[in-house]
């Protein structure tokens, strides 16, 4: 309806975190992260201009380009998700259909744009999978899998 407004508020740095693409959001939609939004006229100005169709564009936390995680690939976000879902590197090349050395290239370039690669203690794919738990609030989206008895 041409007199709705839709104002999504969420801690969420970017639709992708909850299995959709920005590019798939409605026309006209405000797109406000509650860590960003320092008082309630921020949200009242989105609603305005949603409203009025104007200045939209100022309200999309989605499209910052230093929001948190903006440097992965929809493919590096569907990985990693697939990683903090406990899957192995090779139960993930068999759902994503692509091979292991795929999967190992993949998750390599997430290292990088998480800014976890060659760290000297720890795992670095337990700080990756933290580091991104941490930004999209610990949701994968994706049910764990129970351990297969024989």
């Amino acid at each position: 309806s041409p007199s709705t407004a839709v104002v999504f508020l969420t801690s969420l740095p970017d639709p992708r975190f909850a299995e959709r693409d920005s590019k798939g959001l409605p026309k006209g939609v405000a797109y406000l992260r509650k860590s960003n939004v320092s008082n309630v006229s921020l949200v009242i100005e989105a609603l305005d201009a949603v409203l009025r169709g104007t200045r939209v564009g100022d309200f999309r936390h989605d499209r910052e380009p230093d929001r948190p995680l903006a440097g992965l690939t929809r493919k590096q976000v569907r990985v990693m998700r697939l990683a903090a879902s406990g899957q192995t590197n090779s139960q993930i090349a068999q759902e994503c259909g692509v091979s292991v050395n795929a999967i190992d290239d993949t998750i390599g370039r997430a290292f990088q744009s998480l800014r976890v690669e060659g760290m000297v203690e720890g795992n670095v794919r337990v700080a990756a999978v933290r580091r991104f738990l941490e930004v999209t609030g610990g949701r994968t989206g994706i049910p764990a899998r129970r351990a297969e008895t024989a």
